[in-house]
């Protein structure tokens, strides 16, 4: 069984993130875990599970206690005072990561293309590692994908259609709902560890009504967006660093032709990577994945069925006229193809005859039944 539950982006990024320093010990502490059994629990097992039984998972007991103790011990620290912080002159982290990287097809070529990172977000997600021709395995998957921001921007918002959802985020304003660092440390946000104030401290964050009334469809939208684009920026990246890869490629139709959630995981990545990750979002990605099922489909257990020409016409959606090469006949093909359709023929004549020797029976016993209760109205009228 795989891990579920609330806390799985919690698990699946801590689990990223140790993998890619080579730790073996996750300490956790937060309120929002700290003395929850259920929470510890699930990301305890979470942590077993994508680790192999390689990581452990321990929770402090007293974090607020060590928090208080840090701050005291690190007030006075006069090297806060000299930090030249050149991030914090930019905008949110994620927003001012530069523009959309958009690489032309044509800059690749068979012989520069791999490895990469193919992401595939569909209702849920998928990150496929491809180093060669018909070489690839998959890394990892998330189940909070398309499917997961559509569901929610409709619970949230009303709207009846992902376009509906875009359209308003990009009316929204995402600060009336999302916390940043500088609500939290003022201005000049948290230096000491390089997070400017703009940078976003937690999606939603502002949120302390439970009536959606209270707060615009539009802010929520921008909100939810930037969640759902940042968290899949985020893990994408960690993925790629812990794979040695450097370009990662896009493609789903909650993703691709859409240029604002497209801009802000390629602001995201190039944010999280500082610039080294390519990131590339497949124009033609259903004509393409359509292609890759038309030329895969001996893999599917339909080879035997017809052969290849007729698959070819029923896929296509038209008459085969030769444009693609015809695959060689077996030899059973060549001595005697015809001989199993024959059979096949002669098996499917016994049983419409059964089938016809049933519906027969069927009628007469309705004919009896009929007739009987025909002579038990007559025999009611006397």
């Amino acid at each position: 069984m795989k891990p579920e539950g609330e806390p799985l982006i919690k698990k699946r990024i801590s689990f990223l993130v140790a993998s890619l320093l080579g730790l073996r010990r996750v300490f956790f502490g937060g309120s929002y875990i700290r003395g929850h059994k259920s929470t510890m629990d699930n990301i305890s097992y979470a942590l077993d599970f994508w680790s192999e039984s390689q990581m452990q998972a321990s929770f402090l007991q007293h974090e607020g206690y060590l928090g208080a103790l840090g701050a005291l011990m690190s007030y006075g620290d006069p090297r806060d005072e000299n930090l030249n912080l050149e991030e914090s002159q930019e905008e949110n982290s994620h927003e001012a990561a530069g523009p959309t990287d958009v690489t032309s097809a044509d800059e690749h070529n068979d012989s520069n293309i791999f490895p990469y990172l193919l992401v595939n977000i569909g209702s849920g997600v998928s990150m496929i590692e491809v180093i060669g021709k018909g070489k690839f395995e998959r890394i990892i998957g998330s189940h909070l994908g398309g499917g997961t921001i559509l569901g929610l921007a409709r619970l949230l918002t009303g709207c009846s259609s992902y376009e509906e959802f875009l359209d308003l985020s990009r009316r929204g304003d995402n600060l009336a709902v999302d916390l940043t660092v500088g609500d939290i440390y003022g201005e000049r946000g948290y230096p000491k560890i390089g997070l400017p104030a703009s940078t976003t401290a937690a999606s939603f964050g502002k949120v302390n009504s439970g009536k959606l009334s209270e707060y615009k469809a539009e802010d929520l939208a921008a909100a939810l967006l930037n969640s759902f684009t940042y968290n899949i920026g985020q893990i994408a990246y960690f993925v790629a660093n812990l794979s040695g890869l450097k370009r990662i490629f896009f493609r789903g139709a909650y993703v691709c032709g859409h240029e604002k959630t497209m801009d802000k995981i390629s602001r995201s990545l190039k944010y999280w990577s500082k610039g080294e990750v390519q990131t590339t979002f497949l124009c033609h990605e259903g004509f393409l994945g359509t292609l890759g099922a038309f030329w895969s489909y001996e893999n599917m257990g339909i080879d035997g069925l017809a052969s290849h020409e007729v698959i070819r016409e029923v896929l296509l959606g038209a008459p085969y006229t030769g444009q693609f090469p015809s695959s060689p006949l077996t030899p059973e093909q060549e001595n005697g193809g015809n001989v199993n359709a024959e059979v096949e023929v002669e098996r499917l004549r016994r049983d419409n005859a059964v089938l016809k020797s049933e519906l027969e029976r069927l009628q007469r016993e309705n004919a009896e039944l009929k007739a009987k209760l025909v002579k038990s109205d007559e025999a009611a009228t006397l």
